[in-house]
């Protein structure tokens, strides 16, 4: 009977610990990316811990760059068709806070993250809303520093396949 109960504790453990990281995950099909966004502010709060850190942003009303090419755009990024993401992409009607669910730690390091964000940086993001929730989205690239991080690693879907 003991053993039974062992193997029961076991394989219930064992499934708890297997949902949490796609409990904590959300694929690019949780995000429009048939809209991106162009958001540039200061960050207002970071909560810096895996599966995704998150960034809060404060974001302005800003104009669209007149010339996408001042952006800091990773290669890999263009190899990925982000001029495509860029010709799409849009300026806020008005300032907001949006929350950005951003790439793993270790891949923002090996994607050349120089930092963890702080309160206080300026940061710039082309990101995709979240298709069920309010000013929440991932971003395909930031720029901190000066640099630009892709987020982004495979071709993204069209739209939301969420809904």
């Amino acid at each position: 009977m003991r053993r039974r109960i062992a193997a029961i504790s076991i394989a219930l453990i064992a499934s708890w610990y297997a949902a949490v990281p796609t409990y904590a995950h959300h694929g690019w099909g949780y995000y429009d990316t048939s809209a991106p966004l162009y958001l540039v502010g200061r960050v207002t709060a970071v909560d810096w811990k895996n599966p995704h850190p998150t960034v809060t942003l404060d974001a302005n009303q800003a104009p669209l760059p007149a010339d996408w090419r001042t952006l800091p755009v990773p290669h890999e990024l263009t190899d990925l068709g982000f001029d495509a993401t860029l010709s799409r992409t849009r300026a806020l009607p008005r300032a907001q806070s949006w929350t950005l669910d951003l790439a793993p730690i270790n891949r923002l390091e090996s994607w050349g993250m120089p930092r963890a964000p702080r309160v206080g940086d300026e940061m710039i993001a082309i990101a995709f809303p979240s298709c069920a929730e309010s000013q929440i989205a991932r971003p395909a690239l930031i720029v901190l520093d000066g640099i630009g991080v892709r987020q982004q690693s495979v071709a993204l879907p069209t739209g939301c396949s969420s809904k």
